[in-house]
């Protein structure tokens, strides 16, 4: 296990690897985080990707800029996506949008804004998949942004060819967590609302993949210990209805609490285990741990594979967090990008 990149006063989200090995992250917009994107180079340092005016927040009455961001991927065209989650408490409001820029040129290409009528008040448009094959982006709406519940998580698809947005299968049972705690450390995760009742939350779907031959969405809720698929070429497929996609649904593998996960080769999915502080692999023949440590996977987070066979890990430290710890936050920078020789 090695450290790629470390932070003391930044806390970095998630992370995508491209075809050429070029590392990018997204970065927490709290704090002191002036760029919401950036390029990790190899000695360890971050520049802001495509240019500091699209990688900051917007201002004025254009969306130019990022106002929040947790999922990043690369497409095989050498197109990086990132999904700006939006914010709804500015003047003007934001509207999450999905965004593309040609990595080798910085040129912005793509821009899917997303409209209320595919979105909840809640939505939390955290992690997503490109699938190049059938030109759909998927998004996996966990909701609960804000903490305000029900949940109600669903599916957000966007075709890439006319940039129509649907919301699909809102509230399946596939999508739903375990009725318990998330605990780490023996800690549970646990809200203080502003009247001083405690929750402790039940995160339902949140990592989301797409195998190397775009055949198959694998997802799972954040707080489930169940990892479940469905053909690509269905969910892409407008004629259908919620009723006809749930029946391709299918049960996968077991897996642990997880906020992030990666479809590698021969069907293994590469898992960040936030109970354990450790990575797992889950097939369905099981799941086993193949590396813990308890001090530099506090809550490992996104996770990317790269070309030439390492695993890329985030380690965040979300449950120290106020918002997961009834207030107080007992962070103990730095946080970490991670990777492991899988292969």
């Amino acid at each position: 296990m090695e450290i790629v990149s470390s932070f003391t006063d930044e806390r970095p989200s998630n992370i995508a690897i491209s075809p050429e090995g070029r590392i990018f992250i997204t970065m927490s917009a709290e704090g002191n985080t002036q760029f919401i994107v950036r390029e990790i180079l190899p000695d360890g340092k971050t520049l802001y990707f495509p240019d500091a005016e699209w990688s900051k927040k917007p201002t004025g009455n254009s969306m130019k800029g990022i106002s929040s961001a947790i999922g990043i991927q690369v497409s095989s065209d050498n197109i990086l996506w990132v999904l700006d989650m939006g914010k709804s408490n500015t003047d003007p409001r934001q509207t999450p949008k999905l965004m593309g820029w040609d990595i080798k040129s910085h040129t912005l290409v793509h821009v899917y804004p997303l409209p209320d009528a595919v979105l909840r008040p809640s939505s939390f448009l955290q992690d997503f998949v490109i699938d190049e094959k059938h030109q759909t982006a998927v998004i996996a709406d966990m909701t609960m942004g804000g903490m305000v519940l029900p949940a109600s998580p669903a599916f957000v698809v966007i075709n890439l060819k006319t940039g129509y947005s649907r919301r699909m299968l809102e509230n399946h049972s596939s999508f739903q967590p375990a009725d318990e705690s998330i605990r780490v450390n023996g800690r549970p995760i646990s809200h203080q609302f502003a009247d001083g009742k405690k929750y402790e939350p039940r995160y339902p779907l949140n990592p989301i993949s797409i195998d190397a031959e775009r055949n198959w969405i694998y997802y799972g809720a954040l707080g489930g210990k169940k990892i479940y698929r469905i053909a690509a070429d269905a969910v892409a497929n407008e004629k259908l209805e919620n009723d006809d996609l749930e029946k391709r649904i299918e049960y996968y593998a077991e897996k642990p609490k997880s906020d992030g996960f990666k479809v590698g080769a021969n069907g293994q999915i590469y898992i960040t285990d936030v109970e354990h502080n450790a990575i797992g692999v889950s097939t369905p023949q099981g799941y086993r741990i193949l590396v813990q440590d308890d001090r530099l996977f506090s809550w490992p987070d996104g996770v990317a594979l790269s070309p030439d066979g390492y695993l890329y890990v985030v380690s965040d430290q979300l449950q120290n967090k106020p918002w997961w710890n009834n207030n107080q936050n007992d962070s103990k920078p730095p946080y970490y990008v991670l990777r492991i020789k899988i292969k």
